[in-house]
């Protein structure tokens, strides 16, 4: 069964993730506001460079505990997450069908 938990990571809300989990694993998406800027299939986490405000690049640094240099270019940030999301929703209508 598919499950999604949403935890908001501070008061104002301005950052959250959402867990995904299916049968397959774990997909977990971060947002800064309503951007996803991150996210976690099984653990392994993927964080964009910050193109984005200031406040964005503090929530990075919570994600990922300010590690700069693991952060992937945005564009490359958006072809994994598309994927990622791509793969999850296959796998949801094949095992749900």
């Amino acid at each position: 069964m598919n499950k999604t938990n949403t935890y908001y990571l501070n008061t104002t809300k301005s950052l959250r993730k959402e867990q995904h989990h299916n049968p397959n694993g774990l997909f977990t998406v971060y947002y800064s506001y309503a951007t996803p800027v991150a996210f976690s299939v099984n653990g392994a986490t993927i964080v964009s460079e910050n193109v984005w405000s200031r406040t964005t690049g503090k929530h990075l640094t919570q994600i990922d505990g300010g590690d700069k240099e693991a952060r992937i270019p945005h564009d490359e940030f958006e072809k994994l997450y598309n994927k990622a999301r791509e793969v999850l929703y296959k796998a949801r209508e094949i095992l749900y069908v």
